[in-house]
Formats: C-alpha cells, sequence, structure tokens
C-alpha cells in the first residue's frame, strides 16, 4: 500500500510588516473551514472562514499554506483535487483558483502538498505566488508561478516541469526546500535525494539511502548544510556539503557512491569510507552489543565537535546523538 503524501494542515507565520505578532491557520477538512489562532502561549482563537471555491461552492480543505506575512492563504481542496484556492485573508473570500494541468496530454493533475519555492519566501511581502509541490499521490513534482495582482480569476496552468516517474518501486511521500531553490524529496523506500535549483533534472544530484522508510516529514536549513527527516520509528540528520547539491562530487568520484551501510560492511577498522559516504568513518563494534550487526560515527558540527553513533540493530536502524 501506497504511502500518502504528508499534507501541511497546520501552518503558522508573521502577521503585517512589522513581524511583532504570530498567527497560525488550521485546516477542518470536510468542515469546510479554516481557523485562525494568535501564536501566543494560549493559542488564543482569532476566528474562522467558511472557504467557497470562486463560483460560491462551498469546499473541503486539504493542507494550508500561509503566504504574503499571512495576508494570504493557500489552500488544496479536497472536492477539487487539482485546484488551488488563494484566500484573502482579511476578506475570507477565494480571490484566485489555480487550475493544474500536466504537459503530457495535458491530463489533469491532482495535488498532494505545496511549499514555496524559496525557504522563508512566505514571510516577505510579496504578490507573487511561487511555489513547487507533489502531485498525483507523490509521482510527479511540479512548480508554479501565479502572479496575484491579476485579481479574481480562474487560472490554468501547464506544468512544464513534469517528472512522472518511470519506477514503481517508490513514490515521493514529502518535499522541502533551500533559500536557494534545491529541492529535497523523502521517499517511500526510506531514501533521502537531493536535487539542484527546482528539480533541473530528474536525475538526483545526490541519493541517501540504506535506511527503512518510508520517509514520514523532511526540513532542510535555509543554506542546505543540514537535512533532518523522520520514518515512523526514527529522526535522521545528515550534512551535505555544496556539492551534494550540484552533482560535482560524481564528478571527482568517477563512479556513483555505494550506499552507507554497503560501504560500512566493506570497510576495515579504521579505514576511511569511499568518497560520496556522508555518514563519516566506519569504528570498532567493541562494546556496542551483540544485536548490532554495524554502526558508524557521524562527526557534525562547525569543528567536528558532535558526534552520532548509527547502528544497525537486526534490520532496525538507530541514531544516537552525544
Amino acid at each position: 500500500m501506497a504511502t500518502p503524501v504528508r499534507q501541511q494542515t497546520l501552518d503558522a507565520g508573521p502577521r503585517g510588516g512589522a513581524n511583532l505578532e504570530a498567527m497560525s491557520a488550521l485546516s477542518t477538512g470536510t468542515k469546510g473551514k479554516i481557523q485562525f489562532y494568535k501564536g501566543d502561549a494560549d493559542g488564543t482563537p482569532i476566528g474562522s472562514h467558511n472557504v467557497y471555491d470562486i463560483k460560491g461552492n462551498k469546499q473541503s480543505v486539504g493542507m494550508v499554506q500561509t503566504w504574503n506575512q499571512c495576508t494570504n492563504m493557500i489552500m488544496t481542496s479536497l472536492d477539487k483535487p487539482e485546484s488551488l484556492l488563494v484566500m484573502d485573508t482579511e476578506k475570507g473570500a477565494v480571490h484566485a483558483e489555480l487550475d493544474i494541468k500536466r504537459q503530457q496530454r495535458n491530463w489533469k493533475m491532482s495535488i498532494d502538498s505545496v511549499t514555496p519555492m524559496q525557504k522563508f519566501e512566505q514571510y516577505r511581502p510579496t504578490q507573487e505566488i511561487m511555489l513547487f509541490g507533489l502531485g498525483d499521490g507523490g509521482q510527479t513534482v511540479f512548480q508554479l508561478h501565479h502572479d496575484a495582482r491579476a485579481g479574481e480569476n480562474i487560472e490554468e496552468h501547464v506544468i512544464r516541469a513534469d517528472s512522472h516517474r518511470k519506477y514503481k518501486s517508490y513514490t515521493f511521500s514529502c518535499h522541502a526546500q533551500t533559500r536557494g531553490g534545491n529541492l529535497v524529496l523523502g521517499r517511500t523506500d526510506g531514501a533521502v535525494a537531493l536535487y539542484d535549483a527546482i528539480m533541473q533534472s530528474e536525475t538526483a544530484s545526490c541519493v541517501l539511502d540504506g535506511m527503512p522508510g518510508p520517509v514520514t516529514s523532511i526540513d532542510v536549513s535555509a543554506d542546505g548544510s543540514m537535512v533532518c527527516w523522520t520514518t515512523p520509528e526514527f529522526v535522521f540528520f545528515t550534512s551535505p556539503s555544496a556539492e551534494h547539491w550540484t552533482k560535482e562530487w560524481k564528478k571527482s568520484m568517477g563512479k556513483p557512491a555505494l550506499k552507507a551501510w554497503d560501504a560500512l560492511a566493506a570497510a576495515k577498522e579504521g579505514d576511511a569510507p569511499p568518497p560520496g559516504i556522508l555518514y563519516g568513518t566506519a569504528t570498532s563494534m567493541a562494546g556496542m552489543g551483540a544485536a548490532v550487526s554495524r554502526h558508524m560515527t557521524v562527526q557534525s558540527g562547525a569543528n567536528g565537535e558532535d558526534l552520532d553513533i548509527v547502528a544497525l540493530e537486526g534490520e532496525i536502524v538507530r541514531s544516537l546523538r552525544f
């Protein structure tokens, strides 16, 4: 059974240009409302809006994304899965409906989730909406640009960055982006894939695999120096270099990187891992317990002062920071 794409039903951001107040927005699904709360310790309710499409039909809200310092709300609809609704927060009215189609054969495309094309873009004043997202149950990655100054309208967008998966063994389950627009995508097979500049190529710049899946959520620092993701049982961290986002590391290697666990099993104690392995150096298993079949130490931090032990116990991966 395929893992559904994680939808963001709660989002928050600064309210107004002074950035002195925060507000959160909550999707209520089939209740057809979007509810608002203050960003204080009590989560004080502010109010709610019923959600209608541009023709006045009530909509069941899927995910919500704040935009333009909470002046706008971008929502998916469970009733119209191929459309994005853009709401004026103060008026409580949808003023734009973005209908998405796929370039190939002009097919309709269901929208699973969207996020800003550049990290933190939603926190600044802007009339332009630039998003990337997942569609068709995690099979398609797309980008979208809309100018909110167009007024009340229905727009039809034909997705050019159609990255329909050729492989049936996995789909994308979650996504995040750097400030420079690089993508990191979690997959149902447990792997994490790094892509350069809004997925200009369908081939990932780097894939971190060998961990059990599916990836249920993922995030990345603004500069791309740290990636954090979760599975149903564990939380993982890694620190890719700038080259891992741009395929430059593959050129220096001359061949694809080995899987992290395969590289560990092949390395002898004290040996450095093969080039391209992001997880650090293999170390002795002494004192780790008989259940641990493989493990490695990861150095992180500005001067390598932080250490992670990542261990494989049977089929279970465990991570411990100290």
